[in-house]
């Protein structure tokens, strides 16, 4: 098969070791996701300490406390809790509320240890929190390719991944089950797959134009990313990112770009904007040379102070790469009013004079106009 755009892959813990299908398309898989339903659990043997004790003693005189990511210890392997509040706790039982079901971490910092990890509301059923999406022109291989020759009507669950032209992985996520296969109407020898796919992990529709965009090459038109907000915006970052640093022209001192800040509103127009300023169309900064991002900073890390997220870079280390040229950068006042003061989770984002600090520090000469 020539240039498939995803491949199915074994689960986690599935004891196939080898790609089980390239194909060629897919359907159904661009939707709203829905939001993971709220499901309460106890944890069992458990032995509250740090925030966790703090949390429950709040429960306790106010009902509910917020907590955030629950990492508990079940026997040496750690599992997390999104967006977990606990309820209260009696005896050696927490009760804690979360979003959806627990995932499978690799060495927690300091896990809870618990005993037992149990549900205790029962799951609801199958047909409303999946759908049908079909994996269209598939090529199936090992386990699966004998599974469909013995004439099998389903098979186990498997992960799918978005492929580059080159063939390179993009992405990766839960599929599901694989339920029915018939031969492909459209690709002559091939089948298409259909799966039980969680609604959770529908992917939106823009990401899927942004894949698209991204697919054969960088995207050549100026201003491709104004298209998109939000977190769209920020997996159009890591599809520049991916791409890597080729062909990006070089940074030569004592240069002036022109920053066109009439749609900087936050980190990522900003990212966005002076990758494509300094670099051109389809480009951003990463750490470690001129040309991307690192793939997982998107809305992770913090730019002011010079402060980093996980793989990303900060105005600093921007301002490193652009030290000793001049950026113009026009209509200011638009990242003046809105930077640092969107309501974000979790972190606040930096201001507008911490950036415009940040990159002054590092040798960048601006004139904001």
């Amino acid at each position: 098969m020539r240039f498939p755009r995803y491949a199915l892959v074994p689960a986690p813990g599935d004891p196939a070791r080898h790609l089980l299908a390239l194909c060629a398309d897919v359907a159904g898989l661009f939707a709203e996701p829905a939001r993971p339903a709220r499901v309460r659990y106890e944890l069992r043997g458990c032995e509250p300490r740090g925030a966790l004790s703090r949390a429950v003693a709040q429960a306790v005189v106010e009902g509910t406390a917020p907590f955030g990511t629950l990492v508990v210890d079940l026997h040496g392997t750690g599992w997390a809790l999104a967006d977990t509040r606990v309820l209260g706790m009696r005896g050696d039982v927490v009760t804690v509320e979360a979003a959806g079901e627990p995932h499978r971490v690799d060495h927690p910092p300091d896990p809870v240890p618990c005993g037992n990890l149990i549900r205790v509301v029962p799951a609801a059923p199958e047909e409303e929190t999946h759908t049908d999406v079909t994996f269209v022109g598939c090529s199936p291989r090992g386990e699966l390719r004998d599974a469909l020759d013995a004439g099998a009507d389903d098979f186990r669950e498997v992960r799918y991944r978005g492929l580059t032209r080159l063939g390179n992985p993009h992405h990766e996520d839960e599929a599901g089950r694989i339920t029915a296969w018939e031969t492909s109407a459209r690709h002559r020898g091939l089948v298409d797959l259909t799966l039980s796919f969680p609604r959770t992990r529908l992917v939106p529709p823009e990401t899927g134009e942004i894949w698209d965009l991204f697919w054969r090459a960088r995207p050549a038109e100026p201003g491709t990313w104004r298209r998109f907000t939000g977190a769209a915006r920020g997996e159009w970052l890591d599809r520049a990112a991916a791409h890597g640093p080729h062909g990006a022209p070089e940074l030569v001192p004592g240069a002036t770009y022109h920053l066109d800040g009439t749609d900087i509103v936050d980190e990522d127009s900003f990212r966005c904007a002076l990758g494509e300023a300094v670099l051109g169309p389809g480009r951003c900064f990463r750490a470690g040379g001129a040309g991307a991002i690192g793939a997982g900073a998107i809305g992770a890390g913090a730019i002011g102070a010079g402060a980093t997220g996980a793989g990303g870079i900060g105005a600093r280390a921007i301002g490193e790469e652009l030290s000793g040229a001049t950026v113009v950068w026009h209509h200011a006042d638009v990242a003046r009013a809105c930077l640092g003061v969107l309501p974000y989770s979790g972190r606040r984002p930096a201001t507008f004079q911490e950036l415009v600090d940040d990159l002054t520090a590092a040798g960048v000469r601006l004139v904001l106009d």
